[in-house]
């Protein structure tokens, strides 16, 4: 069969990166900075424009600051703990993002020594990128991101705050995971969590949040003195909150799919071709001699987990040795035993 020109191109720049490993590793790199960059510029709007607008955008519109849960959560109570204290003068924007780098440096230790080197540098490049995009990414300074809040604000209210907060935040996350990094904070432990019980990540982050949301509530509700209608309103908040954690874990999980594990059943006639699969996948398989219902011939029925990343890699392999098998693929929602992920670097 003749291979199309593009096959052709694409094989010829894969032979070129293998033999020059050190271009391909520099690319790889040069792509995950990209990546890192738009996720901390991501995060930055999501949290500047719908969860913390800043004190004159909110107090303008008669509005409130959502708790956004995290590292930038924790900041967040933070600088209510300090308003409390008496410290009414604070640039909340400005400690916020300097609370965020400071808080996260015990983290990534965690990330260094749990995860991987690699993990730990990109993670710590986003943390300082996203530390940055916050104190500048304001809608004081873009004209623009303040009216796309007030468009917001006018037509969904806190509602609408949340889950675009959410989805955007939870997008920022995502990025990062899908890339072997982290945005810092939770997400170093819940990455680190995720791993060592082989499952998703955001279900871990959301339950992480929920002290920092309580916290959140009973400050605010402390600095405007305990007074009723702010109580009420503070927990309140707390469920549009809760709505945003749950959109950003949700994002999460569908774009960063690790974790996930499927199996693969290949009905095929070449004898070898699971022996084929365990040398180039890191997997064990089973191959069960069967004999096809309609034609009555001899088949071989070869089973292999795997996880979602890898599935499009193994079903290549298969249509390469035969491109007749008859390939099937099913989620799991548990597996048991030893199974192999590739560490994080």
């Amino acid at each position: 069969m003749r291979k199309h020109p593009i096959e052709k191109l694409r094989e010829r720049e894969e032979n070129f990166l293998y033999d020059h490993p050190w271009l391909k590793d520099g690319l790889h790199d040069a792509l995950i900075f990209v990546i890192s960059t738009l996720s901390a510029l991501i995060f930055a709007i999501g949290f500047n424009c719908f969860m913390d607008p800043g004190t004159e955008l909110l107090s303008a519109n008669g509005s409130y600051a959502l708790a956004s849960g995290g590292v930038s959560g924790v900041s967040q109570v933070i600088v209510l703990f300090l308003e409390l204290c008496g410290w009414k003068n604070i640039d909340a924007n400005t400690a916020i993002s300097v609370l965020y780098f400071v808080l996260n440096v015990p983290l990534i230790c965690l990330g260094f020594f749990g995860v991987g080197k690699k993990f730990t540098l990109f993670t710590l490049i986003n943390v300082v990128e996203t530390s940055v995009f916050l104190n500048l990414v304001k809608p004081e300074n873009i004209p623009a991101l303040g009216e796309v809040y007030n468009l917001v604000r006018d037509n969904g209210g806190m509602l609408a705050r949340a889950l675009f907060g959410g989805v955007f935040t939870g997008l920022s996350s995502a990025l990062a995971f899908k890339f072997d990094f982290s945005t810092g904070g939770v997400d170093i432990i819940a990455y680190y969590i995720a791993l060592r019980k082989s499952t998703l990540v955001g279900k871990y982050a959301l339950f992480l949040n929920c002290t920092t949301m309580t916290l959140f509530a009973l400050l605010t509700s402390a600095n405007a003195g305990f007074e009723q209608e702010e109580t009420f309103l503070a927990f309140a908040r707390i469920l549009y909150s809760g709505l945003y954690l749950l959109a950003s874990a949700l994002v999460v999980d569908t774009i960063n799919l690790r974790n996930k594990k499927l199996k693969v059943e290949i009905t095929t006639s070449k004898e070898g071709l699971g022996g084929v699969l365990v040398s180039e996948m890191p997997h064990g398989a089973t191959v069960i001699n069967a004999s096809g219902a309609y034609s009555g011939k001899g088949v071989y029925l070869v089973t292999m987990v795997v996880s979602s990343y890898e599935v499009n890699h193994l079903i290549k392999i298969v249509k390469r040795l035969d491109e007749h098998a008859f390939v099937q693929v099913t989620e799991l929602v548990l597996v048991g035993g030893r199974f192999h992920l590739p560490p994080v670097k």
